[in-house]
């Protein structure tokens, strides 16, 4: 499979998916108004004004219901406009139809491109087996090898039109069965709206205020008939208050004699009570005294228990204590023996290296002193050398100033000898002109009744001018050479003059 037939199948299969797209899309906008069992109108349950519709259907038809009901209940009383509800349902339903529309032609645009793929790919391969310039008789290869390669080249043009006629014939097919389909679609559509509308028209229109006078005159009923409704619903509410004072009083009642009754038996118990009480206060003070008496005895028990409790556990530990340093009494001296031992020889080694850092300090230190020493005995020769140094060279320098500033004042003057050279050159150069204008004047004066001569007797050979001397070409070129040169070491000097 060559890069042509995978092109056109690539592109053959994009129309393929933008169909199923599209035919999908014109399967949900013709069935937007399919469920017309399920329209149905609902009502306020306070102003039992329509506040909406209802009905089964796709993302569409949701919209649209969305759409009404959301102006049903802003415009709740007031007059209804049917234009806008039209309005509504006309504006999802073009969304839907502009959508499809822009996608019915995608096909046949890729039909065009992959058409023009494969002929570019089949030209470029013509191209490239040189079948041009075989058809053109150009060339220095085989007539054989020329014809079949121009052969192939041709094949593979010719194959890649066929592929991209192809994907063009696949793409007008599919875009004519997207414009057939549609125009069913469309029709069902319109059927489907139509039905919708005429529903409208038919059913939530008349429950809908058309005018203010009717708006008022339902208005007027709904309230009329909620005023008797109130007023049914105020006299039950009295028989029911008048029944619920009865079911008060009867209560009042009973929560009296119970009252009654409970206060004529606590009475009597209260007296009996109180005779039993009174028998028993002297066995209750007698009682009250020998519970004080214990009282007091059992305090000192506690006592005694919790002070003979504190010294058993403080006799118990001193046995603890005394029976560990007897286990523990050998081992306890041999470690404070080793620690004794450990700790002189620490003592000891502590000593011995630092007597030894210090002798090696103070060696140390020596040997810094002296190499500083050194280094400072150098710089200061260095020192005195570089000044010696110095001061010859400055004294050299100060010895130079008189010729130098000698120099200087020549320099100075040079500017006025060019000055002087210049004037002598242009002096030069206006006389040398005078007479090069003269010699040329003369030269011309001589020559010219020559040529008339030679006119006047009609000769054929050539006329021929004396040209300038050599010299004066020699001098011309070497003046404008020295006035060049003058010029230039004028203008440096100049230049080198004014530099502070």
């Amino acid at each position: 499979m060559n890069l042509v037939e995978i092109i056109i199948l690539s592109v053959i299969l994009i129309q393929i998916i933008f169909f199923i797209q599209n035919r999908a899309r014109m399967c949900e906008f013709r069935n937007i108004f399919k469920e017309n069992q399920s329209w149905t109108l609902l009502y306020d349950s306070e102003t039992n004004f329509v506040n909406g519709i209802s009905g089964k259907g796709n993302k569409v038809f949701d919209a649209i219901v969305h759409s009404i009901n959301k102006y049903l209940g802003s415009s709740s009383g007031s007059v209804i406009d049917y234009g806008v509800l039209k309005d509504a349902i006309d504006r999802h339903c073009d969304t839907v139809e502009n959508d499809i529309s822009v996608q019915t032609p995608i096909p046949l645009y890729c039909g065009l491109a992959g058409t023009m793929a494969g002929v570019i790919i089949g030209l470029w391969d013509l191209l490239d087996s040189q079948a041009i310039l075989t058809l053109m008789g150009s060339g220095t290869v085989n007539i054989n090898n020329a014809s079949e390669s121009a052969a192939n080249g041709i094949n593979d043009l010719l194959l890649g039109v066929a592929w991209a006629m192809a994907a063009s014939i696949c793409g007008i097919v599919l875009t004519t069965l997207n414009s057939v389909l549609f125009k069913r679609c469309k029709l069902e559509e319109e059927s489907g709206k139509n039905s919708f509308l005429a529903w409208m028209q038919s059913k939530l229109l008349p429950e809908l205020p058309s005018d203010t006078s009717e708006a008022l005159s339902k208005l007027v009923k709904n309230l009329n008939k909620f005023n008797n409704t109130f007023a049914n619903n105020t006299d039950n509410l009295g028989k029911a208050l008048a029944q619920v004072n009865e079911s008060y009083a009867i209560q009042a009642e009973v929560i009296k004699a119970v009252h009654d009754m409970d206060v004529m038996k606590m009475a009597k118990v209260n007296i009996s009570v109180l005779r039993e009480l009174k028998e028993c206060t002297d066995k209750l003070e007698d009682f009250n005294l020998y519970l004080g008496e214990i009282k007091g005895y059992t305090d000192a028990i506690h006592k005694f228990e919790s002070l003979f409790n504190s010294e058993a556990e403080r006799l118990h530990i001193l046995e603890e204590i005394r029976d560990f340093f007897n286990r523990h009494k050998g081992e306890i001296a041999k470690a404070t023996g080793d620690a004794d031992v450990a700790l002189r020889d620490s003592l000891k080694t502590i000593k011995e290296s630092t007597s030894t850092n210090m002798v090696e300090l103070n060696a140390k230190f020596v040997e810094q002193s002296e190499n500083f020493k050194d280094i400072i005995k150098e710089e200061q020769a260095t020192f005195e050398r570089i000044s010696k140094e110095i001061a010859t060279q400055f004294e050299t320098q100060l010895g130079r100033l008189p010729l130098l500033n000698q120099q200087l004042e020549e320099i100075a003057t040079i500017p006025k000898q060019l000055d002087i050279l210049v004037e002598k050159i242009e002096e030069s150069n206006k006389i040398l002109s005078e007479k090069v204008a003269e010699t040329m004047q003369h030269t011309i004066s001589q020559i010219q009744p020559k040529i008339i001569e030679k006119k006047e007797d009609k000769s054929e050979s050539p006329i021929v001018i004396q040209s300038m001397p050599n010299w004066m070409r020699i001098s011309g070129w070497c003046a404008l050479v020295i006035i060049a040169l003058a010029c230039i070491t004028n203008i440096i000097l100049e230049i080198f003059l004014k530099q502070p």
